[in-house]
């Protein structure tokens, strides 16, 4: 490591272990509505009960990283019962989407640890893992090099880069080689081009594989869909529009475009699933602006209450029922593509064969958009005027919309078979 690099390094650990106290008060006060979090804010600095042995450590920063391992932590549970999985997230709904695989008894969910000297080290100590096996994109320093001290193997899954880190990283190229790319042991990239993203930062060219996305072997919740289908059936018809993980700036444009299709579209309905609980909330400010009706799928607390979900608009604030959300409706809108976020997975309502609209910012998921896009499973609105034209022609044209879903499906399935390349990969290092 170059001098200059070591001294980066160290002045990062000073700063970082200065910083972490005052971070985890920010976020005491920042998050304190959210229960989500509760004690486990200890864990950001390193303090967690009990110790583990024979550790296997997967980091998913958040809901959708979590999401996208399931299949693959719960597939690796049962088939290696000896190893204890600790699974870190670094938000509430990150770690209540993985509390959902506590069923299996070698798992255990925490909240990770910042990425400051001293949290580090309390969480190796805590759990001593065997291999740290990092999801998406999550290069820390101080977390990359103590499992480097301690020659413990870093493995990247669904790696991915943009062009925009990319150029960010090499402004300071020798510090990113020193410090991150060069304590990677292996990076299972999403695709060609993001194995040649990491390979433009630094990580050697033997260290990355083009391996392809988890996401298309997702194994969403069969029985929820199939019960949202029947009280769809049975209260709203077959003209509801769905707008899934829609972020706060994004919901004037939905349900301004809701209200213009409904002009030419009887009975038309309007499922709202916000990313967040803050999202739902300016949701339904502009709902309630507008004097249009809506129920809360939170309010609903019995099967005799269902009849509530005949609104004009559901609101779905609920966590761990997106698949119920996707039985209710015909059409989906993918949110987070009105806005600066960049889109979310579109692979899961294609899974169910509904056909996608989503907005112009997608680079989140572009090589996935834009193969469902080019093979007629997916539909890009450009702006509100547009979103309202697919919601009247999806509705309105039922043999554009299923043809639409089964070119999706098509593109969803054509994606499989990463989960099983990703378990044996792990395997393998885990037997040197």
């Amino acid at each position: 490591m170059k001098f200059t690099s070591l001294l980066a390094l160290y002045l990062y650990k000073f700063l970082t272990g200065l910083i972490a106290p005052l971070a985890v008060l920010f976020i005491c006060y920042k998050k304190r509505h959210d229960k989500g979090y509760g004690l486990a804010v200890f864990n950001f600095l390193g303090f967690y009960k009990g110790k583990k042995k024979n550790s296997i450590w997967f980091h998913a920063a958040s809901v959708g990283e979590v999401n996208s391992i399931k299949p693959l932590v719960s597939r690796f549970a049962k088939k290696n019962p000896d190893f204890n999985i600790v699974i870190s997230t670094m938000t509430s709904t990150g770690k209540e989407t993985a509390n959902s695989l506590k069923s299996y008894k070698n798992i255990t969910v925490v909240t990770a640890p910042l990425d400051a000297p001293y949290s580090v080290c309390g969480f190796f100590k805590a759990f001593n893992p065997k291999i740290l096996i990092i999801v998406d994109t999550e290069l820390w320093p101080n977390m990359l090099d103590k499992a480097s001290k301690k020659k413990i193997p870093v493995v990247i899954i669904n790696g991915r880069l943009q062009d925009k880190n990319v150029d960010s990283y090499k402004k300071h190229a020798n510090l990113v080689k020193d410090l991150i790319a060069s304590k990677l042991s292996l990076v299972l990239a999403m695709s060609h081009s993001d194995k040649m993203r990491f390979e433009n930062i630094g990580v050697s060219q033997d260290k990355v594989i083009a391996a392809g996305n988890l996401k298309y072997d997702l194994i969403p919740n069969q029985v929820l869909f199939e019960n949202a289908k029947t009280i769809k059936t049975r209260l709203l018809g077959n003209n509801v529009i769905g707008a899934i993980s829609f972020h706060s700036g994004e919901e004037k444009h939905i349900i301004n475009a809701f209200i213009e299709a409904k002009k030419t579209v009887n009975n038309l309905k309007l499922v709202l699933v916000g990313r967040h609980a803050q999202d739902c909330n300016k949701a339904i400010e502009y709902l309630k602006e507008l004097n249009i009706a809506y129920k809360r799928k939170s309010k609903i607390t019995s099967t005799d209450e269902l009849k509530g979900l005949d609104k004009d608009v559901i609101i779905g604030d609920t966590l761990g029922e997106i698949e119920f959300y996707f039985g209710l409706c015909d059409v989906i809108f993918m949110g987070g593509s009105f806005v600066s976020i960049g889109g979310h997975n579109p692979l899961e309502p294609a899974y169910f064969s509904l056909p996608i609209i989503t907005g112009p910012i997608y680079h989140n998921f572009s090589e996935q958009f834009e193969k469902l896009i080019d093979n007629g499973g997916a539909f890009l609105a450009e702006d509100e005027e547009h979103l309202a034209a697919f919601f009247e022609k999806l509705t309105k044209d039922k043999e554009l919309a299923s043809i639409a879903g089964v070119k999706a499906l098509d593109i969803q399935q054509q994606g499989r078979g990463t989960l099983n390349f990703t378990l044996e990969t792990i395997g393998k290092l885990l037997k040197k």
